[in-house]
């Protein structure tokens, strides 16, 4: 499960920095502005974070 992990975490890095590119995160922190990709781009973090928690937690069972 190690490899679902890995695809997680690489699937919300990709949504992460899609949505990145629109500078939605920094407007919603200085502005309160929040759209569909600044959701997105949050979406892809907390996808990519549970991706790493995975991936680490299936690695440290394997040894």
């Amino acid at each position: 499960m190690t490899f679902f992990g890995l695809v997680l975490f690489i699937v919300g890095a990709v949504l992460g920095f899609y949505a990145s590119q629109r500078n939605c995160l920094i407007a919603f922190i200085t502005r309160g502005d929040m759209n569909f990709w600044t959701a997105m781009e949050i979406l892809g973090g907390l996808v990519a974070l549970a991706g790493i928690i995975i991936a680490l937690i299936e690695f440290v069972k394997k040894t």
